[in-house]
């Protein structure tokens, strides 16, 4: 390209076939010619080779997550350690997002918590006033993950004389 005085050289990245000695141009493709070769040149470059494209090219959202989701566990243990070295590593790196997943975590944590306390607390009401549960209730109250719901079964437990009295839903 002119002018002499500042030659360079310019590659329609775009335009090239999708080829293996090509690679480092095909990086600097753009749109959905980058999404095509993100999505071409997966399965032949590693993981870490990979995660770097997908942190450092402009790639889709949808193509970068699906490359991730690709990620999946590994059967092959030396496979999943690596895999397992690579996300330490992001973490590591990105203090944000660990702590976002820590307190999503501990959230989850919480919540599931409370969910087995209520159940607990209904189970042992209903023990208490000996009325017994089928083993669809059983069922009932371990498939419930809504706290509301178990809160209002166990107020509704301490006056129940059956279980389906406990465990009935309120009228629609």
């Amino acid at each position: 390209m002119e002018p002499s005085w500042s030659p360079f050289l310019w590659i329609a990245a775009n335009d090239l076939p999708l080829r293996d000695d090509l690679v480092p141009f095909l990086v600097a493709r753009s749109g959905q010619a980058l999404d095509d070769f993100a999505r071409w040149v997966a399965p032949r470059r590693p993981l870490d080779w990979m995660l770097s494209m997908v942190q450092y090219t402009a790639m889709s959202t949808t193509v970068g997550e699906e490359l991730l989701w690709g990620f999946e566990e590994a059967e092959d243990p030396v496979i999943e350690a690596r895999r397992q070295r690579i996300l330490e590593g992001l973490l590591r790196r990105s203090p944000k997002v660990r702590e976002k997943l820590i307190d999503e975590g501990i959230e989850k944590g919480i919540e599931k918590g409370r969910l087995d306390q209520e159940r607990a607390a209904l189970r042992r009401v209903l023990a208490g006033r000996r009325i017994a549960l089928s083993p669809d209730d059983e069922a009932r109250i371990e498939a419930c993950s809504n706290l509301a719901t178990l809160e209002r079964w166990l107020d509704r437990a301490i006056l129940a004389t059956t279980a389906s009295e406990a465990l009935q839903d309120p009228p629609a």
